[in-house]
């Protein structure tokens, strides 16, 4: 390990010790994306990404899921959100449109 990274982390705090922007921080730090643009991840371009995150679904919902006539919320989403973020959203999504269909099915 090297010095300036032991010392880095020698300065970390416990995660139940930290405030809520102290804990987002580090996550943010400890991204694979994230490459200290800490304007792009804080909190006026937090709400930019969700918005861009809830327009790209609703478009999503208005047209039965194709992605096609989504293109340009798509890549809002991609240009306001750190990948790691867009991905996770997206997955989720699936995720929970799957679980809803499970749940839903008639035996």
């Amino acid at each position: 390990m090297s010095e300036n990274n032991k010392n880095n982390n020698d300065n970390v705090k416990p995660l139940n010790e930290m405030t809520k922007e102290e804990r987002t921080n580090y996550s943010l730090r400890r991204a694979p994306d994230y490459h200290g643009k800490e304007e792009s991840v804080l909190n006026s371009s937090r709400t930019k990404c969700w918005e861009a995150r809830d327009k790209y679904f609703k478009c999503l919902d208005d047209n039965k899921e194709d992605d096609s006539k989504c293109k340009a919320f798509y890549n809002e989403l991609n240009n306001s959100c750190l990948k790691s973020w867009s991905e996770y959203f997206i997955k989720k999504r699936i995720s929970d449109k799957n679980k809803e269909a499970f749940l839903n099915r008639k035996d």
